[in-house]
């Protein structure tokens, strides 16, 4: 639903945002982080925060806590990378339940972050972070190795290999390879093997998360195991995003766009290319 028009200018807006949730309570913390320095940035709006699944609030309760703090419109902003079913249909639907108590507010679902400038920016850093301490490496001797989560939604997946494509392009290297942690190949585990018998001294992994949890654990296990396996080969882990000013800053700007193209769809429809 797009915002309506109103004969009260100064009506107040507010924004929500939809982490998918986490048990992991260093996830949670970061995403209140987050939504602080969102809050900052806008401080004319109402600022709320909410979980898909697994952690407390959800999505309707956090629409009704920013309507009781005098939310008149509400863009709800999916803090997700890529657009699986979560972006296409369960926040959507979700959305739609809760907005039906409120027929007098405008309340509309905006993109999701997948590759806006701020994130890639942002991985750029987390990137030059992760090396400033070490000795210098040609970048032609240097791989990337972009992780993500993986999906069974196969857009998805080609998103983030386009998101890896743009970080090519901002920080070039002798080479770049895309794999996932779970439910789609290449795994990392395969990839970590692949990538140690290639002829480059250094590899750099970028874990494509937002927050802290289980799953960067995970990655930063699988890469300490493939150092001690490959000790000719130099493994770096960057940090995960994190409850960053650019991503704040990503939040308050897709809050000002119209309804995403995939939230329009009606429930079930398939939906064809990429945001």
């Amino acid at each position: 639903m797009a915002p309506r028009e109103t004969n009260e200018p100064t009506a107040r807006g507010g924004i929500l945002i939809v982490g998918h949730g986490t048990r992991d309570q260093r996830g949670c913390v970061e995403f209140a982080q987050l939504v602080e320095r969102a809050r900052v940035l806008a401080p004319s709006l109402v600022v709320e925060g909410c979980f898909l699944e697994l952690a407390v609030p959800d999505i309707a309760a956090g629409i009704r806590r920013a309507v009781e703090r005098g939310a008149r419109w509400l863009a709800v902003v999916p803090l997700l990378l890529v657009s699986a079913g979560h972006a296409k249909t369960d926040i959507p639907r979700q959305i739609a339940a809760a907005a039906a108590c409120y027929p007098e507010i405008s309340i509309w679902q905006t993109p999701h972050l997948g590759a806006h400038e701020a994130v890639l920016q942002l991985a750029h850093r987390r990137y030059c972070e992760s090396l400033a301490s070490r000795a210098p490496v040609p970048p032609e001797e240097t791989l990337l190795l972009v992780v993500g989560r993986g999906t069974n939604d196969p857009e998805a997946n080609v998103e983030l290999c386009q998101f890896a494509r743009r970080r090519w392009e901002q920080t070039r290297v002798g080479r770049m390879e895309v794999c996932f942690l779970a439910m789609t190949e290449p795994s990392l585990d395969d990839m970590l093997r692949i990538v140690a018998e290639l002829p480059f001294p250094r590899i750099v992994v970028e874990p494509h998360f937002l927050l802290a949890g289980q799953l960067l654990d995970r990655v930063n296990a699988l890469a300490a195991q493939a150092a001690l396996r490959w000790p000719k080969r130099e493994f770096v882990v960057c940090a995960r995003l994190g409850p960053d000013n650019l991503l704040a800053d990503a939040i308050v700007e897709l809050s000002q766009r119209g309804p995403s193209t995939a939230a329009l769809q009606p429930v079930g429809t398939k939906i064809t290319g990429l945001q």
